[in-house]
């Protein structure tokens, strides 16, 4: 399971002049057999460069004996001169990529734990709750709460109205109890994300008596029976998760390009972003999926590790050598979490994208 520990480990992994080999395989068996990922695998080592053949060794050790088949995608991180080897599984889609590079590609990581990470789901009605942990795929029931008895009273007259009142009240009653848990769970599995589910007006109730804090990390909600299965939550949340996220980008991308043009606190375009970022000023880095700059383009400072898109005849710090940077959106990525920017992955078609250009961040001032 990939934590934030896992990230951070794969951000500061450096192969000190050894390459680290870095795989993500699509490997969902409801539409990819063994034999057809083993040779998509096999082609993606064939188009790479300069893989290292223990570490191509090992990953297809890894597929071989080690994989026990039931994910929908798998990524790999192998340097086996420097003993280093890390393989992570999850129960959400991946696309197929292979990358050599001194360090490992950790930005397609990032956009899996920003769209399917840390989310919690809580499935509503008058009687209460179901609490559940989503987290890259694997959904686990966190806790339920029932609470008084809530029947709707048929009898006609006024004993009926009486009756009715006192079960709307113990419906009120139930869904403040669900709301005070709800902040509770939130807390203790770092939720970072919150799906309602459940009857529309049973929702629209139970939002107001949200906080404020918990109101603002609602995403989404959908209609959900009070017993569906574990397969019928996981596949709603998941759904709502990547439509919530999509709706996020574009909202962030459209406000970035509005504060880059009026110069409030963003930057929009290669060069504006690579001087925030070593000023250490980015907030949040946005940039295209599948962005990729000039080959040559942005190059990296052997000594004091500066990029820059006008090096090619020396650092313009320091006036050492330089190289091409591989994979320059990989480091730029890499260099943002490592400064505690969040890292936004955008659509290819999106409001950046638009204005010409593929890449922009929000600046911390």
């Amino acid at each position: 399971m990939l934590r934030e520990s896992d990230l951070r480990e794969l951000v500061e992994f450096d192969g000190r002049g050894n390459p680290v080999l870095s795989l993500y395989l699509n490997v969902d068996p409801r539409h990819v057999s063994v034999d057809r990922y083993k040779l998509k695998l096999r082609h993606l080592f064939e188009d790479a460069h300069d893989v290292d053949p223990a570490d191509r060794a090992r990953v297809e050790r890894f597929f071989d004996l080690e994989y026990d088949r039931q994910a929908r995608g798998v990524a790999c991180f192998s340097c086996q001169k420097q003993g280093f080897w890390r393989a992570f599984t999850f129960n959400v889609p991946v696309e197929n990529a292979i990358m050599v590079d001194r360090r490992p590609l950790v930005r397609r990581l990032v956009d899996l734990l920003e769209t399917y990470g840390y989310l919690g789901v809580v499935a509503i009605d008058r009687q209460g709750a179901r609490f559940f942990s989503f987290h890259l795929g694997s959904l686990e029931e966190a806790a339920g709460e029932l609470g008084e008895d809530v029947k709707r009273h048929k009898q006609g007259g006024w004993a009926a109205s009486r009756y009715q009142r006192h079960e709307d009240e113990a419906a009120l009653r139930n869904l403040r109890r669900v709301a005070e848990l709800t902040e509770t769970y939130t807390r203790q599995y770092g939720w970072r994300r919150l799906v309602l589910a459940g009857a529309d007006d049973n929702l629209a109730a139970f939002q107001h008596m949200l906080s404020p804090e918990m109101r603002r990390l609602v995403v989404g909600t959908t209609p959900l029976d009070p017993n569906a299965s574990i397969q019928q939550v996981r596949e709603r949340a998941e759904t709502v998760a990547l439509e919530a996220r999509q709706d996020y980008q574009r909202r962030l991308a459209a406000d970035l390009v509005v504060a880059a043009g009026k110069g409030a606190g963003a930057a929009l375009g290669l060069n504006p972003t690579l001087d925030a970022l070593q000023s250490g000023r980015v907030y949040q880095l946005l940039f295209t999926e599948k962005y990729e700059t000039p080959n040559g383009l942005v190059r990296r400072c052997t000594a004091c590790d500066y990029l820059s898109t006008e090096a090619a005849n020396g650092c313009p710090i320091c006036g050492r050598a330089t190289e091409p940077l591989p994979d320059a959106v990989n480091t730029i990525a890499r260099r943002a979490i490592a400064q505690g920017a969040q890292v936004i992955i955008l659509p290819p078609s999106n409001p950046l994208n638009e204005q010409g250009e593929n890449i922009g961040a929000f600046l911390r001032y």
